[in-house]
């Protein structure tokens, strides 16, 4: 695991990704795995919930990813257009000022 400096912080980044894992004080390796099995649990109750959220309303998800996915698509369209008027409106003021 990590060494401890004399500030009692740890050298080194927790093995686990969560937010959490930066602000955990001490770095025992019994602290560490409490820490550890606690982010498991939690990983483990959201993998659970989306199993059931998707058993329970997977259909209606699914219709609502789909109208974002359009919602953005639409959106990305309309910023390429915005942006190739306006190299245009560019190119057009500088051939008028060339001319």
């Amino acid at each position: 695991m990590s060494e401890c400096r004399t500030d009692n912080a740890c050298e080194s980044g927790k093995s686990c990704n969560c937010p959490k894992c930066q602000q955990v004080e001490g770095c025992t390796m019994a602290e560490e795995i409490l820490h550890l099995a606690k982010c498991a649990k939690h990983e483990l109750l959201k993998e659970k919930m989306k199993k059931l959220l998707e058993t329970k309303m997977g259909k209606t998800l699914d219709k609502v990813a789909e109208v974002a996915v359009e919602g953005i698509l639409t959106r990305m369209q309309h910023k390429k257009a915005k942006k190739q008027a306006c190299e245009q409106y560019k190119e057009d003021l500088m051939t008028a000022f060339m001319s």
